[in-house]
This record gives structure tokens, sequence and C-alpha cells, in this order.
């Protein structure tokens, strides 16, 4: 029995290519309370991805971003972005891919993870369209975070009259090669 499992393992790792990142971005928005939105983007995806075969639902890995990589319409709010982030004690965050699941019929899926900001691990699903075509894989993703829960306070400008929402809005997008 021990045999059979170790070569069905050694079989699902040779079956498993690597994923290449073609393009790839993260975005957030979350708005100033009774004032302007902010939206910082990072266009400097990084991924380490492996898939079984065919199937979409087996990627599995780590997309990172370094966190003084995100920038908006406002190099004085990325600058207080990055203090309030403290993006000098933790200059990168990751998602690790658990699992994937299809919604049946459409190109609908939820992928499931970890993501790791601030220096805190927590489970986060993101809703996703995945579609395969011609060996490129394209993942458009959304989902949302609570600042706070990464123990990052949200800062407020005028004592507490100017407030950032608490709650940050995520999307990625990938564009991988198999």
């Amino acid at each position: 029995m021990k045999k059979i499992l170790i070569l069905s393992l050694l079989v699902s790792s040779l079956l498993a290519g690597n994923l290449q990142l073609k393009e790839g971005f993260v975005a957030a928005h979350t708005e100033v309370l009774g004032d302007s939105t902010i939206d910082p983007l990072n266009s400097n995806l990084h991924a380490d991805l492996r898939i079984l075969g065919d199937d979409i639902t087996s990627i599995r890995g780590k997309l990172t971003v370094d966190m003084k990589l995100f920038f908006s319409d406002n190099k004085d709010r990325d600058k207080h972005m990055y203090e309030t982030t403290q993006v000098n004690t933790f200059p990168l965050a990751s998602y690790t891919i658990v699992s994937i699941q299809k919604e049946k019929g459409s190109n609908a899926y939820t992928i499931t993870g970890t993501l790791d900001f601030h220096g805190v691990q927590k489970k986060l699903d993101f809703n996703a369209e995945i579609t395969e075509k011609q060996n490129r894989i394209k993942i458009s993703a959304t989902s949302k975070i609570l600042l706070g829960t990464y123990d990052v306070d949200a800062p407020c400008l005028l004592g507490f009259a100017l407030c950032v929402d608490d709650k940050v809005d995520l999307y990625a997008k990938a564009v991988l090669l198999k």
C-alpha cells in the first residue's frame, strides 16, 4: 500500500506543470468616507503556480506582490498608504491557492486560499471567472477584506472627520501560459 501511494505521488508530480505568468495585476479600491476613492494598482504580480494536466481546479501555488509597488493617482496618499501598511516591515503580500471549485454550467469559480498581508494570515475566498484557450488560462478574481482583520488601522485626516473605509475591494487578473 505504501508503494502505491509513493508511486501515485511520483506520477502526479511528473504530470504537474508549471504555469508561466504572462501578465497580471492586483488592484484595490476603497474610499475616504464622505470624500473620494482610493484605487491603488500593482502591475508587478509574481506567480509560482502549478497545474495537474488540464484540470483548472488543480491549480495550486502562490501569487505575490511587493507592497512598495502599489501606486494610485496621488503620491502623497501613496506615501501614507506605505506608512499605514508598514511596507518596510511587511514588504510582501501573498495569496496561496488551496482549492478551486467550479460553479456548474459556467466559467465561474470560487478560489479558496490564504492571504498573507501585514504579517497576518487569513483564509480568503475570491469569486473568479477562469477561461482557457490555446494553452492560455485567464483568471479574473474579486474579493473584499477588512483592514482591521489584518491589524491595519485605517488612517483618518482631521481627527475622525475623513477616515479611509476599513473595507477594501480587491481585483486580480492573471494570464498564465501552460
